[in-house]
């Protein structure tokens, strides 16, 4: 069950219902109730990996948090010198590092055997032969991959570590912690949120309050039609044109390229409106997930603008703590003054960026396209940050003026070819098959030959162009006022009949331009694999 199937908006309006008729004081309770639910239709025997994931993590941060506490009481005692103090807390560290140790390593072996077993299959199954067992009898298929396990697993390694770098208090109550992992709205595709925010907005008075909850509806119903009316019509162009790339006109292949990129930001930005709107409804803000990508100027601000609680997560949790890290301190010692500045730079770069990004993809997805992706990213972003000073001279030097709108707009679309160049990595499946789409767009390069007849083969045709392109061209306006301020407080100064009119526009924008009903597929949402 998933936001755009008809079940799920039925379970929604029961559940906000509940949770309204709930006493105030007792609502976090029914929206535990209705998060549990909610999971347990999406599959009973994903429960068990959860609560294993909650109640392990608690139990840790509730330890390091009795320890920590019991080293503030002896430190206390004003008879300790400097030294002691010093030496007390060295043994309480150690102790919480002890806990710590082993739940991350239980928890990160869990999420790793549920989402790369497949990649090992057929090793395994070569394995079970020598050993003399029947060939082909291990499946990958036959593995359990419990809905959301990267959010909750993230979201809960982010709190054991926070508690033990005490920068938030330990939870003391299971059950509050749970709701915390396991609250609906973010447990698809996130956003992973961090419990020193979401764990205390759970914690406030959830309140009824209508200009919220209209907000929140408004959101949602625009998240619905990035999805429905535009990403889950172009993504069938896309699928259509890479399935047949060996005959598809170079011009259809770029054009595939470039709809991917608008793609996959309104499935899953749109995913994102869906849940942070339905998440207003219940009284609770979500972390925004999107700031206008595609208005960055560089590689570097691109990803501090999309998917930023899982960039947060990265640079928090593995990029700053390598960078920080004895074997970065060293080399950097080794290094001064025995090499130019430039080349000691790169070399106390290189390691954090390439072990962050090649996780970032591994996180994606298994195979060679999500380590491909990671290494893409890594060597984009290490030379951004090397030759940043060299580019600046570069453009003193041939006299470009960094401060006009070409600039700027050259920058944006170089972002945005970088990232279209990465979803060509990992969108058509395999390594090969990428490059193949790289020859023929090269070789089939007959841009006199495009004609929407052409386009409608690959299962676009002219009024669903025309469709595309209206609503491709809304996206991208209210995109463009979205950097003004918010469009839900400019709609709040209209008058209720023009509010009314774009209400029902939109509405029925989704209920008759929305790719859904019989003859269609509902796609998955593109980061639910994730």
């Amino acid at each position: 069950m998933t936001f755009i199937d008809l079940e799920f908006l039925i379970f929604l309006l029961c559940g906000i219902i509940v949770f309204y008729i709930c006493p105030v004081k007792y609502r976090w309770i029914a929206l535990l109730g209705i998060s549990t639910v909610f999971y347990a239709i999406a599959g009973l025997e994903y429960l068990p990996f959860i609560f294993v994931t909650s109640l392990s993590v608690w139990l840790a941060g509730k330890k390091m948090g009795a320890y920590y506490d019991k080293q503030n009481l002896e430190l206390e005692n004003k008879e300790l010198t400097r030294d002691d103090k010093k030496a007390l807390k060295e043994k309480y560290k150690s102790k919480c590092k002890k806990v710590i140790a082993g739940v991350l390593v239980l928890n990160i072996a869990i999420l790793c055997v549920v989402k790369f077993t497949k990649f090992f299959e057929n090793p395994i199954n070569d394995l079970i032969a020598f050993m003399g067992g029947k060939e082909d009898s291990f499946s990958a298929a036959s593995i359990i991959v419990p809905l959301g396990i990267s959010y909750y697993t993230f979201s809960s390694l982010s709190y054991l570590l926070d508690v033990y770098w005490k920068r938030v208090g330990y939870e003391k109550n299971y059950f509050r912690f749970l709701l915390y992992l396991i609250y609906f709205p973010h447990i698809l595709q996130g956003p992973i949120e961090r419990y020193g925010k979401l764990g205390v907005r759970l914690k406030q008075e959830l309140r009824f309050d209508y200009d919220r909850v209209v907000s929140g509806i408004q959101l949602m119903l625009w998240g619905y039609f990035k999805k429905l009316v535009i990403a889950d019509r172009i993504t069938q162009f896309i699928d259509a044109a890479y399935g047949d790339y060996w005959n598809a006109n170079s011009l259809i292949l770029i054009l595939s390229m470039f709809l991917d990129v608008i793609y996959i930001y309104a499935d899953f930005s749109g995913c994102m409106d869906m849940a942070r709107g339905m998440s207003q409804i219940f009284g609770i803000e979500l972390d925004l997930n999107f700031d206008h990508p595609f208005s960055s100027r560089s590689v570097t601000e691109f990803w501090r603008r999309w998917h930023m609680t899982l960039g947060g997560w990265f640079k928090d949790y593995v990029y700053y703590p390598i960078s920080t890290s004895r074997l970065v301190k060293n080399i950097s010692k080794s290094t001064r003054g025995k090499v130019s500045p430039k080349i000691a730079k790169a070399l106390v770069t290189v390691i954090p960026v390439s072990v962050t990004w090649v996780l970032t993809g591994v996180w994606h997805g298994t195979g060679l396209t999500y380590i491909a992706w990671g290494v893409y990213y890594a060597t984009m972003i290490f030379l951004s940050v090397t030759f940043e000073d060299d580019m600046k001279k570069l453009t003193q030097k041939l006299k470009i003026n960094t401060t006009t709108n070409s600039w700027r707009l050259f920058q944006m679309a170089r972002t945005t070819v970088i990232f279209a160049g990465g979803r060509l990595l990992t969108r058509p499946g395999t390594l090969h098959k990428s490059a193949a789409i790289v020859y023929y767009t090269l070789k089939n390069f007959r841009p006199w030959e495009l004609f929407s007849s052409e386009i409608s083969q690959y299962g676009l045709t002219t009024p669903e162009l025309v469709i595309a392109v209206i609503a491709i061209a809304i996206f991208g306006y209210v995109s463009h006022l979205q950097m003004k301020g918010s469009v839900r407080e400019m709609l709040k100064q209209e008058n209720l009949v023009t509010r009314w009119v774009l209400y029902l526009a939109l509405i029925f924008a989704v209920l008759i331009y929305g790719v859904y009903g019989p003859g269609f597929d509902l796609a998955a949402f593109v980061y639910m694999a994730y």
